[in-house]
């Protein structure tokens, strides 16, 4: 069974690859010759994102962290570019991977040798606006300016040592907070939300679906932008948090039932949901996608979007609160005997 019927039917974790080992992690394969059509792809993904109206929008660390590393706008760049700019700096350096999808496993094991691992695919022009399967655009473009960063090399740091040590069961839950952290976060800059995920910031539609609906919720006046809007956002997440159980495990039905498998479908399916479960789609829950403070307890519940867009996006207060959000998870596991 091919990828996207897979899609289909489930969608927690993208299909295993199929792989001859020998090819994973190879040094032939660390620096490839890309044809004139990927420099294209490339140059047309870059350009998509980096505009004024979008670039507002995205966590100041990052445009901080692009402008050091100097991703060339027209051209991939190799390996041995990108640890020249990144391992200086933080430590960490970039391997390039020939598995489209690197099993968590694979992934932590690498993490634990400060080693972020780079896809060798590059999505095809009908994935412009969105593609499920994390490809060397998002790896690059969304989460190496970040690795230049002392932070966020920290934040990554978190990971592996607790993942290694992790039940299964806690396994699950590390891989969802990596998710709605390092890949699909929200952070609170300025007293306006900001996007800092990967995931968001490198997938052109739910990026703009995201940023519509930080506008959304101050034209229905749900928020007061010239107000505390965190706290805002806290007493509106408590006052509906039986809501949200409700939606949540309505999610994970869905995904049960493979009916969360594509970008069409996504947060539609999500609005179907509201309307069999009798909640309103309204006010605070009358977007496209629900904000949320970084709640650990329901990022246990949630499961991981990937063959969709996410219905639920969660905020932090601040970089500092993300640290010591994930330590509270995080460290009892990596101090367990």
């Amino acid at each position: 069974m091919d990828k996207n019927q897979n899609a289909t039917i489930y969608t927690g974790d993208i299909a295993e690859e199929r792989i001859d080992p020998t090819r994973e992690y190879t040094a032939e394969n660390q620096e490839i010759i890309f044809s004139a059509e990927q420099h294209a792809i490339w140059a047309d993904l870059f350009a998509g994102i980096h505009r004024p109206y979008l670039l507002e929008h995205l966590s100041h660390e990052f445009i901080h962290g692009l402008a050091y590393l100097q991703l060339d706008p027209l051209h991939i760049p190799t390996v041995a570019y990108l640890n020249e700019h990144i391992q200086p700096r933080t430590g960490w350096r970039i391997e390039r991977t020939a598995v489209r999808y690197t099993l968590a496993d694979d992934w932590y094991g690498k993490f634990a040798q400060r080693i972020f691992l780079i896809t060798d695919y590059l999505r095809t022009r009908d994935q412009m606006e969105f593609t499920p399967e994390p490809d060397m655009f998002h790896d690059i473009f969304g989460h190496l300016p970040y690795l230049t960063q002392d932070f966020y090399a920290r934040i990554e740091d978190k990971f592996a040592p607790a993942y290694l040590k992790a039940t299964q069961e806690e396994r699950e839950v590390i891989k969802r907070l990596a998710w709605y952290s390092t890949e699909f976060g929200l952070v609170m800059e300025d007293n306006r939300f900001k996007v800092f995920g990967a995931g968001t910031i490198s997938g052109r539609a739910e990026l703009a679906n995201t940023i519509m609906e930080f506008y959304r919720l101050s034209r229905d006046k749900v928020f007061d932008y010239n107000g505390d809007v965190f706290e805002q956002l806290q007493d509106h997440f408590l006052t509906h948090k039986e809501d949200i159980n409700r939606i949540v495990a309505g999610v994970n039905e869905l995904h049960r039932q493979g009916q969360m498998s594509s970008q069409d479908k996504g947060w539609n399916v999500v609005h179907a949901l509201y309307k069999n479960l009798g909640i309103p789609h309204e006010g605070y829950l009358g977007g496209e996608v629900i904000l949320a403070p970084f709640d650990i307890e329901t990022i246990a519940k949630i499961p991981k979007t990937v063959y969709a867009f996410n219905p639920m996006f969660f905020v932090c207060e601040s970089f500092e609160q993300m640290d010591a959000l994930l330590d509270s998870y995080l460290k009892p596991i990596v101090l367990r005997n």
